[in-house]
């Protein structure tokens, strides 16, 4: 399973910021990410950014990590450069590719 750019980005933040392994700043990102019923493979920076202000404060203080506002302040400020990355993977809508086929030339 490839997730996105943003996704990525976000555990790596959270595993430095927070001093965790991989394993455990993925599987947390994973859990606030599926909780708001989005999925990891298509997360987008505007909706990291919800997250990282509504649902990560709450988590990140129940696993006992100092300093949890600066870090979802972090975490809510995605670069455009993973935002773009992540757009250009983004997975074709068949239905955009099925309309542009149909377009006189």
């Amino acid at each position: 399973m490839t997730e996105s750019p943003v996704f990525e980005w976000a555990c790596t933040i959270l595993e430095h910021g927070a001093g965790w392994s991989r394993l455990q700043a993925r599987g947390t990102v994973r859990l606030v990410v599926r909780d708001a019923g989005l999925d990891p493979r298509t997360l987008r920076a505007s909706q990291l950014h919800v997250i990282a202000l509504r649902l990560l404060p709450k988590e990140l203080r129940s696993r006992g990590v100092e300093e949890v506002d600066a870090l979802c302040a972090a975490l809510s400020e995605c670069p455009g450069t993973v935002e773009a990355e992540a757009k250009a993977r983004a997975p074709v809508d068949p239905e955009e590719v099925f309309k542009r086929l149909g377009r006189p030339g």
